[in-house]
């Protein structure tokens, strides 16, 4: 069996929540670990599906910290060069 990588990047205060909400919804993963504030990593099954993975997070806790998924580190990376780069875009978007 194999996993896919998961990224999760969202508002301040997720982590906590998603971890929770994913503990008890019996969906199968594996949490990592990152050294970057306001980003999450997390292993599925490749049998399972990304939609899966957020439905089993919930609507809710997606859309209240504005939750982006990346299941590839060079999307995360190019996400998180834009972001930096246009600032103003970022704030209105909060």
């Amino acid at each position: 069996m194999g996993w896919i990588t998961i990224y999760i990047k969202g508002k301040s205060g997720f982590e906590p929540e998603v971890l929770s909400t994913l503990n008890s919804s019996g969906f199968p993963f594996m949490p990592g670990s990152s050294y970057e504030q306001g980003m999450m990593l997390y292993w599925i099954p490749e049998r399972q599906t990304l939609r899966g993975f957020k439905k089993a997070i919930g609507s809710k806790i997606v859309f209240k910290y504005r939750l982006r998924f990346f299941t590839d580190v060079e999307a995360f990376v190019e996400f998180k060069h834009n972001e930096s780069e246009n600032p103003e875009l970022r704030e209105e978007q909060v």
